[in-house]
């Protein structure tokens, strides 16, 4: 089973911006990239920090709070087995499609640069987008700025993709882009088996040699060697009995899924008993209509009371 995983960090700030975009070009040591595959990788949009800097500088508005999120920054990927089985057409198509996702999300000129990472564990595509409203302003908030918003978000992406053999990452994952990567490591460690503490290991080992006399490990540093080397060996068998556990609830909440989809489409087809297919097309007509008016009146009453709002007088002064 392949998953598409999608992350999402605000960034608050200029040199959080700065610092993840030069990570993204790989103008900073990056330990897990390998740099002969470093030429591979693909940016779109801006070549550099500096040249995505300018374009994010050009996008913010003069006024903004000081907490305002300036840039998000997505990474879009999905599980190994996938990308090694994908043909390139298919691996080509799954990053126009995240771009395309996240231009219907933004709109295509709030994505500042974009870049397609393959030399690392797993390829993916990190994004930057800046959260800019229709009236031009920064809001978090109105993109991602929920629980509810953040699982639509996953699961309208991982429709995107879906027929390309990718299906919803695990609803209530925590995990990084960074964690991902080490998760499936662990769990290609899990099915070796796991290393043997000899004897010779437990002794302690000399850290530096001298003409008269030399240090070695004291007990503690002995004991935390041996403890990593031991969660080190556990760490694929605790990885593929997660990996176990989450398909389990995975498979509940399907089966939940389902059944609460039927009782509300049981509940659905109750006013429409005895309607023929074009009376039922007509009432649904008729609600999507009003569905829209009410949508557009909402957002009429936001714009008429920010324009109240910015045309109120001073306390103290006069109109």
């Amino acid at each position: 089973m392949a998953y598409a995983i999608m992350r999402a960090k605000k960034l608050a700030n200029m040199g959080s911006v700065a610092a993840s975009l030069q990570h993204c070009y790989r103008e900073r040591e990056t330990h897990n990239a390998d740099q002969e595959r470093t030429p591979d990788n693909q940016h779109l949009g801006a070549k550099s920090t500096d040249e995505a800097m300018g374009k994010l500088r050009a996008l913010l508005p003069e006024k903004r709070r000081k907490d305002a999120v300036l840039a998000v920054e997505y990474v879009m990927t999905a599980s190994p087995e996938w990308f090694d089985k994908a043909t390139p057409e298919q691996e080509k198509e799954f990053f126009q499609r995240s771009l395309q996702w996240l231009a219907d999300k933004y709109g295509a000129d709030r994505i500042v640069t974009a870049s397609i990472h393959r030399d690392e564990a797993t390829p993916h595509l990190s994004a930057f987008v800046v959260p800019l409203t229709q009236d031009k302003r920064l809001s978090a908030k109105e993109f991602i700025g929920s629980r509810d918003k953040m699982r639509a978000d996953q699961s309208s992406y991982a429709g995107c993709v879906a027929d390309l053999g990718l299906e919803r990452g695990i609803e209530g994952s925590k995990a990084t882009h960074q964690t991902i990567q080490q998760h499936y490591a662990a769990v290609e460690r899990g099915v070796k088996p796991l290393a043997v503490i000899t004897p010779k290991a437990v002794e302690p080992r000399v850290l530096r040699k001298g003409l008269f006399s030399s240090d070695v490990e004291t007990p503690e540093v002995v004991a935390e060697r041996l403890t990593k080397a031991v969660n080190d060996g556990f760490a694929g068998t605790i990885a593929v009995a997660a990996t176990a556990l989450q398909e389990r609830r995975r498979a509940k909440e399907m089966q939940d899924t389902a059944q609460d989809l039927r009782n509300r489409l049981e509940s659905l087809q109750g006013p429409f008993k005895g309607l023929t297919k074009d009376q039922v097309k007509e009432v649904l007509k008729v609600a999507m209509t009003f569905q829209m008016e009410n949508k557009k009146a909402k957002e009429q009453s936001k714009v008429h009371r920010r324009e109240q709002g910015k045309n109120a007088p001073v306390r103290g002064q006069s109109r």
